[in-house]
């Protein structure tokens, strides 16, 4: 045990009597503290001794709850403590013995003290309670006077609640930003917050629900530490838990941990960094829908083609794979209840258990009246990132004016030459089943709530025209919003075949030779989903055909590609004449990157064979008579024209991906995906939002 024997002294004003005092009964203008201030257990994980700038709030139990809180506040500056009365309190108001003192101790943050009903409640700069470790002690004082001083004696051991748990995560291998506010959820673990004091109760804990996220506090540009209480029998024995770690803008990272706890364990969260990501990153297609179904906006969503928590897209089968459907989750929670591969991080869902429900008050504490979710509760925002979040009402509307039954499990959305599946993933109401598959229910939630006569639970938008309640779970499928880019003439996504995804004029790309032993393969994309992208070996060619062909018109070629080779010419599109001095193409020349039109060339020496996932963008504008190249959205060089080449003239071979010619010349040996053709010269605003695609 850990103790600290520590002689407090603070001068406090008093205010003026108004009554005649007789010389020989002095009153006190002075108040001392004379408190021993001990702690039977570290206060945090990296902590284990009060440090300059910690706070004690102390409360006193024959003081009554006022309107302006009333409590003494002690600081200590490394050495000392310091301390004063607030709200008002006079020395004359303290007992003279036989009375107690509470105190508490917050380690991070702002703390507000407030009346609410009897009570003092306790709340942080976001006006919710403060999620973070605490400890307190209750102990008897006395107050002695001698002439103008008062003494105020008590000794305060200073606890930890029971079963209270500490993680810490440490700032090495990332980059934890002092502002930064982060979330832990792990099963059998709740926040637990000191919520508020009365003289007769003492302290009392607000807690949320089990498995609800707990709020991370960073600690001295060190890290971030997460405090809650475990459920102490389901932690008693070691079994394999998720933990999933949400930073804001970023995307969540999970992990799997075998570990028994016990009352005040103190466990250190190493290689956070390099978790693997909490979810599947889904592909996207464009629906044609724009944000808010407004094309005044300037931006376009980009569609999931799976539901967050999905690992791969619905085939349309019956029944339907589990790895299909993703969580379910209530409306504004991040914690999602689920059932694949046997584990759960919600066992129910009820209104006493949602998040932003206050049982005692019967009130819902944040969304009442708010008529769009915030994006730290925005489920497709703090498991994707930023850019990623819930349609709106509106803008789910808009979609299902273009869904059919796929005759199975779920709908099918036909738009824009793209077609997604929204498979009949369940809804749950307490402990029930979801009722997924045939015959299940196809209801997500939209970011905002519902409109007209529907009271304030109908969040969700419903492929039915059911109600539903805010505390059901049920799936989200998520959007990303990016600027509008028109022109796109084709588009290769590679997602399990060679097809254009654009419907005018649709060139799908076609495997020179026919044969396995020369087609590029099926492999991961840059998120990671299999069968999303190609893989080249030196022997591959994809013919596109004559798409390429833009004559003397300005064009523009991105693509990703992934790759380590620096074989010379290594070369990722291209076509020419039949002299072979017509066209245009991009290739590598050893680790340099070069983009060419009819005799106009720029060689980079930008390198990117790296084994890391690039974009690439080569940019013809005849109009200002340039060419311009882009890595990864940023400009790097271009060449410029004296007079405008046409790259169609005397062509005789098609445009190919992988290769130099028809012929296995110059080919290309990596990965590459969502090769885009516009039939325009992008802006430079342009690239670096297709980069955001």
């Amino acid at each position: 045990m850990k103790k600290f024997f520590v002689f407090l002294g603070a001068s406090i004003a008093l205010v003026a009597c108004t009554k005649e005092i007789s010389d020989e009964i002095p009153v006190p203008t002075r108040l001392e503290f004379n408190v021993t201030v001990t702690q039977d257990a570290p206060t945090k994980a990296v902590k284990t001794d009060f440090v300059s700038g910690d706070v004690i709030y102390a409360f006193f139990n024959n003081v009554a709850v006022n309107e302006t809180p009333k409590y003494a506040k002690l600081t200590y500056d490394g050495t000392k403590w310091s301390g004063a009365l607030q709200g008002g309190l006079a020395v004359g108001e303290l007992a003279a013995s036989g009375e107690t003192m509470s105190a508490v101790y917050f380690p991070f943050g702002t703390v507000n003290i407030t009346k609410s009903g009897d009570t003092y409640a306790f709340k942080g700069a976001d006006n919710l309670p403060i999620y973070s470790y605490f400890s307190s002690a209750t102990a008897s004082y006395e107050l002695a006077t001698a002439g103008e001083i008062a003494t105020l004696t008590a000794t305060l051991n200073m606890t930890i609640p029971d079963n209270y748990v500490q993680f810490f995560v440490d700032k090495s291998g990332s980059d934890y930003a002092s502002d930064g506010k982060y979330r832990l959820a792990v099963k059998d673990i709740r926040p637990a917050a000191c919520g508020s004091y009365t003289p007769a109760g003492g302290f009392a804990i607000t807690a949320l629900d089990y498995s609800q996220p707990m709020w991370g506090y960073v600690y001295d540009d060190l890290g971030v530490l997460f405090s809650g209480q475990i459920d102490a029998t389901a932690w008693s024995s070691a079994s394999e838990r998720r933990f999933v770690f949400f930073e804001t803008g970023k995307p969540a990272k999970s992990a799997t941990i075998s570990k028994t706890l016990s009352s005040h364990a103190s466990i250190k969260l190493t290689n956070v960094a390099s978790w693997p990501a909490a979810v599947t990153v889904p592909t996207t297609y464009d629906m044609g829908i724009y944000k808010n179904n407004d094309p005044a906006t300037g931006k376009t969503l980009l569609w999931a083609t799976s539901n967050i928590g999905a690992t791969k897209e619905y085939s349309g089968s019956d029944p339907t794979p589990y790895s299909e459907y993703g969580f379910l989750f209530a409306w504004g929670e991040i914690v999602p209840f689920y059932e694949v591969e046997n584990w759960q991080l919600k066992p129910e869902m009820t209104k006493p258990k949602y998040y932003w429900y206050d049982n005692v008050a019967d009130i819902i504490t944040k969304y009442s009246d708010t008529e769009v979710l915030q994006s730290q509760d925005d489920a497709a925002t703090v498991y994707l990132g930023d850019g990623w979040r819930m349609p709106t009402q509106v803008e789910l509307n808009a979609l299902l004016a273009h869904a059919s039954a796929d005759g199975y499990a779920g709908y099918q959305m036909n738009n824009n030459g793209a077609t997604i599946y929204f498979p009949d993933a369940g809804k749950r109401s307490g402990t029930s089943s979801p009722g997924r598959g045939y015959n299940g229910y196809t209801q997500y939630w939209s970011s905002t709530r519902g409109g007209g006569d529907l009271s304030w639970y109908n969040y969700r938008m419903s492929m039915y025209t059911e109600n539903g309640e805010c505390w059901q779970g049920m799936s989200v499928r998520p959007v990303k919003e990016v600027q509008a880019i028109s022109n796109l003439v084709h588009y290769w996504p590679f997602n399990g075949n060679t097809n254009d995804a654009v419907p005018s004029g649709a060139i799908n790309g076609t495997f020179l030779y026919n044969s396995d032993t020369h087609d590029a393969t099926l492999t991961e994309d840059r998120h990671g989903n299999a069968n999303s992208a190609y893989s080249f070996d030196e022997y591959n060619i994809i013919s596109i055909g004559h798409a390429g062909d833009f004559g003397t018109s300005s064009f523009t070629a991105n693509m990703w590609i992934c790759t380590t080779a620096t074989t010379y010419y290594n070369t990722l599109i291209r076509t020419e004449g039949s002299s072979g001095g017509n066209g245009w193409f991009i290739r590598f020349r050893d680790s340099d990157i070069e983009i060419w039109a009819s005799g106009n060339q720029y060689i980079s020496n930008t390198k990117i064979n790296d084994g890391i996932w690039h974009m690439i963008t080569f940019v013809h504008d005849t109009n200002n008579k340039v060419g311009q190249l882009y890595v990864d959205g940023v400009y790097k060089g271009g060449y410029t024209m004296s007079s405008v080449p046409n790259v169609s003239s005397d062509v005789l071979y098609t445009h190919v991906l992988g290769s130099g010619t028809h012929y296995r010349l110059c080919v290309y040996d990596g990965k590459m995906d969502e090769v885009r053709l516009y039939d325009k010269a992008l802006t430079a605003a342009e690239v670096a939002a297709l980069y955001q695609y």
